[in-house]
């Protein structure tokens, strides 16, 4: 079913909270049923009693949640997909955006093939911690110190470095000091640079 434009607000506005429409519907008062209706687009002119709690929890104006007036909140708020570090090297095949991956939202510029990936080892501590989740832009062009997904032909799946230039050269480089002793690699004409790091977000412990 098409969305409406109320149906495409208010879902952003649900996702970037994390609510679930039975948890609105308690929140705000209003039966589930109407909350659904109005998410799925059914209900396409929905009554002011049932917009002005919404908007009031959600701290826009009947105006904005209808669509007559910008939220700058959610006009730059996109959903990606957190995939595995081995769905990346398909990434986006047919296959791989049917598949149900758990979505995360972010406020970063991307493009429409961006994808999450979590942190799986401390090579680039501190400034990546283990568990930090990156949003990564394959279209985004890399420059010189950006933060990129490469796939090197010695290894199995794609790893997570800085990228390095100089002329010509593109060199890759681990941040953690643990890993000093060992020297930058440089991209040989096999290895491929899969995606440029937009945003990162952290969990931090209570």
């Amino acid at each position: 079913m098409k969305k409406t434009r109320i149906s495409h607000i208010l879902n952003k506005l649900m996702a970037d909270k994390g609510l679930h429409a039975t948890e609105l519907a308690r929140l705000v008062n209003i039966p589930q049923p109407t909350i659904h209706r109005v998410l799925m687009g059914v209900c396409e002119h929905p009554h002011l009693s049932t917009l002005r709690p919404i908007a009031d929890y959600f701290s826009v104006t009947v105006d904005q949640l209808k669509g007559l007036e910008p939220i700058s909140l959610i006009d730059h708020i996109s959903r990606v997909s957190l995939i595995t570090w081995q769905d990346v090297l398909s990434w986006p095949s047919k296959s791989e955006t049917n598949i149900s991956h758990k979505v995360l939202m972010t406020d970063a510029k991307i493009g429409k093939n961006a994808y999450a990936l979590q942190v799986k080892d401390t090579s680039m501590e501190p400034v990546f911690p283990k568990g930090a989740v990156l949003i990564v832009d394959p279209s985004r062009q890399p420059k010189d110190r950006s933060y990129v997904i490469a796939k090197l032909h010695e290894y199995s799946e794609p790893i997570f470095r800085q990228l390095l230039i100089d002329a010509n050269n593109y060199y890759l480089k681990p941040l953690s000091p643990d890993l000093s002793q060992y020297k930058m690699t440089r991209l040989g004409i096999n290895d491929e640079i899969l995606g440029t790091v937009a945003q990162a977000k952290r969990d931090y412990e209570e």
